[in-house]
Formats: structure tokens, C-alpha cells, sequence
């Protein structure tokens, strides 16, 4: 009888009960061979297997969290001056490209007592899932490259690879977008022209003529940039893999999302702030929200210009003797501002009340 070899994932689903070990033979420290024949015919004395056909695009779920294992003093390693914990699972093969995901070897190196206790479980689910990606498909990338440039481009593990150090599962693990490569690679002043980003055959292996897409720029503004993302962006923008950096070279990756705000409205007048915002409308939005105006103004700010001749109280004499009148009954409220009843209004008002009595 000649049976089909099944899938990894059929192998796990059918087998949860078996131990691991009876098909994933140990071969040495913390490796574990691939069932074959041998293994499948202790069970199955009287069935013929064809070579096994491993599928390629499924492995078993690894319970890993990058956030767990990502060092808080983020270290140095001495040879590569790249974060310690990174080098030590991902290494390099001959040509500078990550040769993979970590093996036993790395996960052994620390975890020896879940190895000794053969029990999988503790890493490891019987239930089968997707590899997360570990290349982009025609794209030629060395990390050796830009490991050499890492002084004069301030690079490390993190500047490209952001969402690793809050990402808490393996599935959810992404490479780098092209906003990462636009922020360095879009600078023409400061780039080799054979690595600026208008080379396509610097990366691309299937280039095609024509114009850049839109998000190989820092020129073009993205689609969700709209009106309502002018006013309501401080989530994104706070997110611990956030990419305003790369447009908005302003703005300090290290530093608190506050003081990310802080460079960029420091320079760059709110869209509220027209022609008028100053004499009609920033009394009523600071009233309801103050904290906004503390972004840019500082807290002497209201103080130092209320101190001040309004422009509306020009010429002063005329406003005095009755030029008040009618701005005083349509926003009594702006008047109080800076003046009460009693040191203002009554000097004028009460005296004239009591001689018409």
C-alpha cells in the first residue's frame, strides 16, 4: 500500500498525541531531525512512503515575543557595534544577508531547561501556521552595506526594524517599509547617486521604466494625509512605529511624543491661525482647550500680549469715548478678559447713571 505523504501541517494535526521526539529525532545539542520513512514505518509498518516533501511555506507556531527578549540597556555587541540581542540570533551568512530565522542553537543557549524536558509545548504549538516573510521577492538588499555606513548614517538594528522592540508575537513581525528605505535613500544631496532611490537597479532585480510610485518619495505627500489627519493625527504619530521621521526630518525619533509635537508646531503655524485668529477666534478655542495653545505658546505667552494695547483699541481715545460700545454688547465676555465692572465700566457708567438720577 503506497501512501501519499501528507502535508507537515496534516502530520501535526494527526499526531498532537505522539511525542515530538518519536518523530523529530535529537542529532545532537539542541537540533532535531525532520521525520522521514524510518520514523513514519515504526507506526506504520506495512505502508510504502515516498520521499517526504516538506512544505516550504508552513512551519510550526512559535510562541515568541520579541518584546520579552529585547535587552532595556539595549547593549552593544564589540565586534559589530549593532544591539547585542539582535546579532546574537540573527546571523550573518558570507555575503551579508541574514542567513534566517534563529535556530535551536540561539534558543538553547538560554532556554536549555525547556530542550531537557522534551516537552515542544513550551515554544511550539501543534497547530500549524504561516511563516511571517523572511524576504521581499526581486529585491536585492545586503545588510553588510549598510552595517559599514552605520556611523556616518547613524544606523542600528532599530532604525529600519522599529516595530520589533513592541512586537509581542511572530506572526505579526513585518519587514521594512518603503518609508524606512525613502528616509535615507531619498537625500540626494547626502546619497551616492548609484544608491539614490531614483536608481531602481539599485534594489530592484525586475525594475521597469517610468515614474517613481508615490511612496518612493518624501516629496508627495500620503493619501491619508488629509484635512482630518492635519487635526487629529497625535495617535499615529505618538505610535512606537511611527514614520513621520521620514518626511519630517524635524521631528527626533528618541524623543517623548510631546516634544515630537513640539519641533514641528514650533515652526509651523496651525491651519486655524488665519488672519483673523489672533483678534476673533483664540479667545473661545483657548477657553475650551488650553493645552493645545501649551504646545507651542508658553504659559507667559497670554499674559505678555493681553498686557498689550489691543489693535481694536485704536485709536485709543476714540474706542474710550464711545467706540466700545458696540464690539462691548456683541462679546461682553472679550472686554472681561482684562477688565471687570468695577475698575472699568463704573468709572464712566455709574457716574453717568447718577447724574440722570
Amino acid at each position: 500500500m503506497l501512501l501519499a505523504y501528507p502535508t507537515a501541517a496534516q502530520i501535526h494535526a494527526q499526531h498532537s498525541k505522539v511525542a515530538c521526539t518519536k518523530c523529530h529525532i535529537p542529532a545532537g545539542a539542541f537540533v532535531f531531525g525532520k521525520p522521514g520513512p524510518a520514523q513514519c514505518a515504526g507506526c506504520h509498518p506495512n505502508a510504502q512512503f515516498p520521499p517526504p516533501q516538506h512544505d516550504a511555506q508552513h512551519t510550526i507556531t512559535t510562541r515568541f515575543s520579541h518584546a520579552a527578549h529585547i535587552d532595556p540597556k539595549a547593549r552593544a555587541d564589540a565586534q559589530t557595534g549593532f544591539r547585542a540581542d539582535c546579532v546574537y540570533c540573527h546571523k550573518f551568512d558570507r555575503v551579508g544577508v541574514f542567513a534566517g530565522m534563529p535556530s535551536h542553537a540561539q534558543c538553547g543557549a538560554c532556554h536549555a531547561k525547556a530542550f531537557q524536558s522534551n516537552d515542544c509545548t513550551l515554544c511550539h504549538s501543534s497547530v500549524e501556521g504561516v511563516s511571517p516573510p523572511v524576504a521581499y521577492a526581486n529585491i536585492a538588499f545586503s545588510h553588510a552595506s549598510h552595517f559599514r555606513r552605520k556611523a556616518a548614517w547613524s544606523l542600528g538594528c532599530t532604525t529600519c526594524h522599529s516595530g520589533i522592540l513592541a512586537s509581542t508575537s511572530s506572526a505579526a513581525l513585518a519587514l521594512p517599509q518603503m518609508l524606512d528605505c525613502v528616509q535615507c535613500h531619498d537625500q540626494p544631496r547626502k546619497m551616492p547617486a548609484r544608491s539614490q532611490i531614483s536608481n531602481c537597479r539599485t534594489c530592484h532585480a525586475d525594475f521597469t521604466e517610468g515614474p517613481l510610485p508615490p511612496d518612493h518619495s518624501r516629496s508627495i505627500k500620503p493619501e491619508f494625509h488629509t484635512e482630518m489627519f492635519r487635526t487629529h493625527h497625535e495617535a499615529e504619530a505618538a505610535a512606537p512605529d511611527a514614520k513621520c521621521f521620514a518626511c519630517h526630518q524635524n521631528v527626533i525619533g528618541s524623543a517623548s511624543a510631546r516634544s515630537q509635537c513640539a519641533a514641528c508646531h514650533a515652526v509651523m503655524r496651525p491651519a486655524t491661525h488665519t488672519a483673523r485668529w489672533k483678534d476673533d477666534f483664540h479667545g473661545k478655542y483657548a477657553a475650551l482647550d488650553r493645552t493645545t495653545c501649551a504646545t507651542c505658546h508658553q504659559q507667559d505667552y497670554c499674559s505678555r500680549c493681553h498686557n498689550e494695547l489691543p489693535r481694536s483699541h485704536v485709536p485709543l481715545p476714540l474706542f474710550k469715548n464711545g467706540g466700545h460700545a458696540v464690539p462691548a454688547m456683541l462679546d461682553q465676555r472679550a472686554c472681561l478678559t482684562c477688565h471687570t465692572f468695577t475698575n472699568t465700566c463704573a468709572s464712566c457708567h455709574v457716574n453717568q447713571l447718577m447724574k440722570k438720577n
